[in-house]
């Protein structure tokens, strides 16, 4: 039997029903006979009950100076309570689960509150449960000390927390299901109907995710490639495979591997992000857009190229002008 980590992001926890759309990828998951440990994010977003930004406001009510301690231990109960609601929706479901905290599942980290870093994992209980044939729900986002303190490992710690028990538990793969299909080649919300992408090199993924691509936290990428761990960034909404990260040649991946977006001190950032095998062709293109918009609005468009990307430095207000031109010109 395989084992599969799966990990739900807030927004794909938002209804937690016997309708809810994660239990049809939950059931599959068994029903093909794999063993099953569930990662859970806080429930919602910012502004939203339970969500991690929602818990530290009562902090904050009181005094903006917070011990880290303390704002780990009330920022790890978004997560528990998503655990304990799944775990009772699963109850409730006859499929058999145990329900355990981050520090319960095993995971030790530094004490570098608010921010921690994974140190090693006790899978154990984990496994002892898996073999029970029960589905392991585990809390992300957090862990604990040496010394038996409760830690939050910081942003995209879920992610972090399913890529990291993946690699420990020697996983078949994990799955990360958020609320898109998969590794666009631009934000879809910026371009309608965008490309995906269904395969990418840990490298690739990485390069991606630290230039702005939000849909996994560039540390989980570092530890899928030190473990070798594959990933796939699916929909929770959709029955498709979505997007495979894995240990991919290099000479096999695409010429321009993506659009990522930043804004900077009132200007956005507009960055190409390319195999450098292809730098001078992606670089003749690059002058030939900036050339011909001179031309038209007498306005130049400040550039930097680096070694594997080149980035477009306009103003805010233009962004929509410039990025559907800049998808045209790259995504062919």
């Amino acid at each position: 039997m395989n084992i599969i980590v799966q990990k739900y992001g807030g927004t794909s926890l938002r209804e937690i029903s016997n309708k809810s759309k994660f239990l049809f990828h939950i059931r599959e998951c068994i029903n093909k006979g794999n063993k099953l440990v569930v990662v859970v994010s806080a429930i919602g977003r910012k502004g939203e009950a339970y969500a991690t930004d929602t818990l530290i406001e009562q902090l904050e009510k009181i005094s903006s100076k917070i011990n880290p301690k303390k704002k780990d231990l009330i920022m790890s109960c978004g997560e528990i309570i998503s655990a304990a609601t799944i775990g009772h929706l699963l109850d409730s479901e006859n499929i058999p689960c145990e329900v355990l905290t981050g520090y319960q599942a095993g995971i030790l980290t530094d004490d570098n509150f608010t921010k921690s870093k994974i140190l090693n994992i006790d899978t154990s209980i984990i496994n002892k449960y898996l073999n029970q044939n029960k589905v392991v729900v585990v809390a992300g986002f957090q862990g604990k000390t040496i010394k038996d303190e409760i830690t939050t490992l910081g942003r995209g710690g879920s992610d972090t927390t399913a890529v990291a028990l993946g690699s420990y538990l020697k996983a078949d793969r994990v799955d990360i299901f958020t609320d898109v299909e998969g590794v666009a080649f631009i934000d879809p919300n910026l371009i309608k109907n965008p490309k995906y992408i269904k395969e990418i090199s840990y490298d690739d993924m990485y390069k991606l995710a630290i230039n702005g691509v939000s849909v996994l936290h560039p540390r989980a990428v570092m530890i899928g490639k030190e473990y070798d761990t594959k990933i796939q960034i699916r929909s929770t909404n959709l029955k498709k495979k979505g997007t495979i990260v894995t240990n991919l040649d290099n000479q096999k991946t695409n010429k321009v591997l993506g659009i990522a977006i930043k804004n900077e001190n009132n200007k956005t950032i507009i960055s190409v992000l390319f195999n450098n095998i292809y730098r001078d062709t992606i670089i003749k293109k690059a002058s030939e857009y900036i050339n011909k918009e001179y031309k038209k609005s007498q306005r130049n468009i400040d550039v930097i190229y680096d070694q594997d990307k080149v980035s477009f430095i306009i103003d805010c207000n233009q962004l929509y002008y410039h990025i559907n031109k800049l998808y045209n010109l790259f995504s062919n």
